[in-house]
């Protein structure tokens, strides 16, 4: 029978909400210094065109490479700050009004690391190195095909596009069948690349990272993985371990990435939630800790977000569920406090697409994690043509990402959907990660975790958690003996009254009767 306590949920509910101030603590650092410095220029975030987004989706891609990120919009750029990047990407997302900051130009024309531009007007220079005929297409719509995926259609509009290139390598390849468009994805050449289009939310993301892996020059085989996500202590665990099982006889492994709890760690309902997890893990399930909401207004002198974080992460690790990551959404790699406070013990990380944005210290360079997944829907996947029956090759690391389902029929779907599209999903814990909080140090690699240095079994058999739980201390008392004496003494008294009073009314009614009875 599925237990949901509803005393015990509000009790975690309220325990979770970044709740009492815990001693901070030391953080591990996100990673070592990044092998890619990029500056990532924009003339204007696109608001309300086609092209907006695409600043944000770009930050997201250059993260999963392990790319530290530093944005600035052109027109805020400082003269000869360019040279200390090893790649500039600047993003014009304006096709009316030209780039004025004369700084930014002439550090340009000088730059010779590597460049990328993204968006309308790529400058003269690179038109006459790539030999480029740059246009617009203002048809309703075109096909994408790059890397494996054939004939995406996709809606555009007002589309940048290469109507003709010089003996660059080309990415992909747009074509309209009514109209008889042809055209390069993009093109590249030597340190140079041109992205005309990219659009937050469909599949010129994916195609965009086709081009980064190349840019960047980034060697490491990409991988695919599974995540389950919106899992809280709370949800229904015995479908959680269902799943599990379910995956596990499937041969998937999936990445679980799990709400925090702040308070009330020795509850009943914690402890179920624990062992959900540690069946969860001895079934080829890794466990990442989901930053916790974020809901304005932010309170910028709240600092116990690192102390709450570090509890947290001991109490599963001493509970034998050891979690391997952190997920969050991108923008929180982008402030001081949450990238350090929140995502500082891990080295590795899943990153999701923004929500509502509530900075508390933004920053405007990134931080970096040596591994880091990049999420993506099923529906960017799903239905779409490709070379062979089985899912291509992803160019970077990315995450599938489902949310965990309510109830039997959502877990039937969610299963034949990952049948149907033939994924080939990796182990997570197969790669490298790093976890250190004040106690504990927690590594995984080739598929062992070890904690503090001793290999974890992961072989686990299920316990009945007890409720026989106090959940309210008993009050101090005093006096209790003196009072329990009163008590009987005065209940002696009123039934010695009541007897009392019961035989004068007995002898008074008889006195009565013989009183007029006789007349």
């Amino acid at each position: 029978m599925r237990r949901r306590g509803i005393f015990i949920l509000v009790i975690l509910l309220l325990g979770g909400s970044l709740l009492p101030p815990v001693r901070a603590v030391s953080a591990a650092t996100a990673s070592p210094a990044p092998a890619q410095r990029i500056l990532l220029l924009f003339d204007s975030l696109g608001r309300g065109t086609d092209q907006e987004g695409n600043v944000a989706e770009l930050q997201r891609l250059l993260a999963a490479y392990s790319a530290q990120v530093t944005l600035k919009p052109i027109a805020g750029y400082e003269p000869g700050s360019m040279s200390a990047y090893t790649g500039v990407i600047t993003v014009v997302n304006n096709d009316e009004l030209g780039i004025t900051n004369q700084a930014y130009l002439q550090d340009a024309a000088k730059y010779r690391g590597a460049v990328l531009h993204v968006g309308y007007r790529p400058p003269a220079g690179m038109q006459q190195a790539l030999g480029l005929k740059p246009g617009v297409w203002h048809g309703a719509g075109a096909s994408l095909s790059i890397g494996g995926f054939t004939g995406i259609p996709l809606d555009v509009k007002k589309m940048p596009y290469i109507t003709a290139a010089g003996s660059g390598r080309s990415y992909g390849l747009w074509s309209s069948a009514d109209e008889g468009m042809q055209a390069p994805f993009a093109v590249s050449r030597g340190r140079i690349t041109y992205l005309p289009y990219l659009k937050q939310g469909n599949f010129t993301g994916m195609a965009a990272a086709y081009v980064l892996k190349d840019w960047l020059k980034f060697t490491a085989e990409p991988q695919t993985y599974l995540v389950i996500k919106e899992i809280y202590p709370f949800s229904d665990l015995e479908l959680l371990e269902e799943l599990a099982d379910r995956l596990y006889q499937s041969g998937i492994p999936f990445i679980a990435s799990v709400r925090p709890v702040f308070g009330n760690t020795d509850f009943p309902a914690m402890k179920r939630y624990l062992e959900a997890l540690r069946t969860v893990q001895a079934h080829n399930g890794s466990i990442v800790v989901n930053a916790p909401a974020v809901r304005p207004p932010v309170n910028t002198k709240d600092r116990t977000l690192r102390g709450k974080m570090n509890h947290f992460i001991n109490v599963l690790t001493e509970g034998g569920a050891v979690p391997l990551g952190v997920a969050a959404e991108g923008y929180w790699t982008y402030d001081k406090e949450y990238s350090t406070a929140g995502m500082g013990f891990f080295n590795s990380a899943v990153l999701y697409p923004d929500g509502e944005t509530h900075y508390m210290e933004q920053m405007d360079t990134s931080a970096v994690f040596a591994s880091a997944v990049y999420s993506l829907p099923p529906e960017l996947l799903q239905g779409i043509s490709r070379d062979g029956k089985a899912m291509p090759q992803l160019p970077l690391n990315a995450g599938v990402t489902y949310d965990l389902p309510e109830n039997e029929d959502g877990l039937e779907e969610l299963l034949q959907s990952l049948k149907n599209e033939w994924y080939t999903f990796a182990d997570y814990k197969q790669a490298s990660h790093k976890v250190s909080t004040d106690i504990h140090t927690l590594v995984a690699a080739g598929g062992v975790i070890q904690v503090d240095g001793h290999t974890l079994d992961v072989d686990y058999i299920p316990k009945t958690v007890i409720d026989d739980y106090q959940y309210q201390e008993k009050q101090a008392t005093s006096f209790n003996t003196l009072f329990s004496v009163q008590n009987q003494f005065f209940i002696v008294v009123i039934l010695a009254a009541l007897i009392l009073f019961g035989g004068l009314l007995a002898i008074g009614y008889r006195l009565y009767r013989r009183k007029y009875l006789r007349k």
